[in-house]
């Protein structure tokens, strides 16, 4: 975990008043009770750069970054959704391995 001014010391393009208002629309988790007190980990700071990239570089409106926000979670819950049928799928017998690797190749899904 690190902490929030840890997180802004590492890097200087984020500031601590967009990142309040990031964890507070809930965009980024934080773990702790007040802003000063904030951890965040690996991939909370990543996010964080993300938000950054896409709200300053990018010029993103609110709106619009909460739109590309979810579809990025839809896009990641789906790849770990399809990660975890992949784990099973190479557990199982070869018949039903083929079968099942032989639709997914098929154009038509």
């Amino acid at each position: 975990m690190i902490r929030i001014d840890a997180v802004i010391a590492r890097f200087p393009v984020l500031d601590e008043q967009h990142i309040v208002d990031w964890v507070a629309r809930g965009w980024v988790s934080a773990a702790g009770a007040a802003p000063g007190e904030w951890q965040f980990t690996d991939i909370d700071v990543a996010r964080l750069l993300l938000l950054r990239d896409l709200h300053v570089a990018l010029a993103m409106d609110e709106d619009t970054l909460s739109l590309v926000l979810s579809l990025l979670d839809q896009v990641y819950g789906l790849r770990r959704t399809l990660r975890t049928v992949m784990d099973v799928v190479n557990e199982a017998p070869e018949d039903v391995r083929r079968r099942v690797l032989d639709a997914l190749a098929s154009p038509n899904g």
